[in-house]
């Protein structure tokens, strides 16, 4: 402690998310104008990349995680069906873990496959590109 503390704690590598240089988005971007715009771009590629109707006007909702009890998969299922009943939204899950979880979320996609896709494996580019073109992150 004399020296301080160096680390981060479940953070994240700047330097391979930096979206200035991030092989694994579709547009990059270095500043708040141009980000605007590439977040635009970013949007309309995943939507094409998973399968999802192209429209930047459909909110996209994203969870990316571990499917465990306490990353809360059973919360963002839950509340799937309840999301769209309300709104005209996409939702975008990426993740692996307990088989239950899984099943929950590959039974979503089943059920709204307009608007829901979930990858259950570990896809690191993937959580790069929804990082980068989902417009609401679930944590």
């Amino acid at each position: 402690r004399l020296t301080g503390i160096t680390g981060i704690v479940n953070g994240m590598d700047v330097s391979e998310w930096d979206p200035r240089k991030d092989k694994h988005i579709a547009v990059k971007y270095d500043d708040v104008e141009t980000a605007i715009q590439a977040k635009a771009l970013n949007k309309e590629a995943l939507q094409a990349s998973v399968g999802l109707p192209v429209d930047r006007d459909v909110p996209v909702i994203a969870f990316v995680g571990r499917l465990e009890e306490q990353k809360g998969p059973d919360v963002m299922a839950a509340a799937i069906p309840r999301i769209l009943a309300e709104k005209n939204v996409q939702i975008v899950l990426l993740g692996t873990g307990k088989k239950k979880f899984e099943r929950l979320f590959k039974g979503a996609e089943e059920k709204y496959p307009d608007n829901v896709r979930a990858v259950v494996k570990f896809n690191a580019p993937l959580a790069h590109h929804i990082m980068a073109g989902a417009d609401l992150l679930a944590v």
